[in-house]
């Protein structure tokens, strides 16, 4: 049986992946501004870092134009579909559904090598869902006018794809409303799959510090996210583990 698949935007409610100090930037209050949650300094909220590529992601100076809530919703659902979650029914197949089945059936050597997925995850995948401790992210958010396309999608351990959001893009949007663009320096590239082996911060391909106290707290992920992670026999440990934590935490800790 399925179970529903969380995007960054909703709080984990389990013990690794949570985001740390900087999850669950939110939008109160309808068409209120977007509040980002953690600690910035004056660089990140200017987008100045000392870094042009975040995990095999080249900064990219866009605009960020904040559509409607209206628009955002139907891009969300068009995003999510709809499922029944008790019984596993796709009753309405959504386009994250749709990129998940086209990497499955097209790129399942390159799914293997970079993220070690096994034979039940891939299988899986060609159904529809995510992989557990993964997440399907926009390049550009639909938050941001990000389009429902495969070349705006990436699949990525819940690590990186968080750094993307809480130290990178949200300093640079803290405050902002929905009709407002602002030009930010965003991590984009053209591939689909996250890779490990770009893992870290560079600058003209040497590896730097970031010059900001991450919000992202990495001990609380899934360890899946360096060269030195992607085995089968690592993720199968720390999946396991990732799905115990989210059981206690349904159960209420116990």
């Amino acid at each position: 049986m399925a179970e529903e698949y969380k995007y960054v935007h909703e709080k984990r409610k389990n013990g690794k992946g949570k985001g740390g100090k900087g999850n669950g930037g939110q939008q109160h209050g309808g068409e209120q501004a977007f509040r980002a949650n953690g600690r910035f300094n004056a660089d990140q909220r200017a987008g100045n870092f000392n870094f042009d590529t975040a995990h095999g992601m080249p900064l990219e100076e866009v605009d960020y134009c904040v559509p409607s809530k209206e628009e955002r919703k139907a891009k969300r659902a068009e995003f999510n579909g709809e499922v029944d979650y008790e019984t596993g029914t796709i009753i309405r197949e959504g386009v994250r559904m749709q990129f998940l089945k086209m990497l499955a059936n097209e790129h399942e050597a390159e799914l293997r090598e970079k993220l070690a997925l096994s034979d039940a995850e891939i299988e899986s995948m060609k159904k529809g869902y995510c992989p557990k401790c993964c997440n399907v992210h926009h390049k550009l958010p639909l938050h941001g006018g990000g389009k429902n396309e495969f070349k705006n999608f990436i699949l990525t351990p819940l690590y990186p794809h968080d750094q993307w959001h809480h130290d990178i893009l949200d300093p640079q949007i803290d405050g902002i409303r929905p009709g407002e663009t602002r030009r930010v320096m965003l991590p984009r590239c053209d591939e689909m799959i996250y890779d490990p082996k770009k893992y870290g911060f560079t600058r003209d391909n040497v590896k730097v510090e970031p010059n900001y106290t991450s919000n992202v707290n990495p001990s609380e992920y899934p360890k899946l996210y360096k060269p030195e992670h992607a085995t089968e026999a690592n993720r199968t440990k720390e999946v396991n583990a990732y799905v115990a934590a989210q059981m206690r935490a349904k159960n209420g800790g116990r």
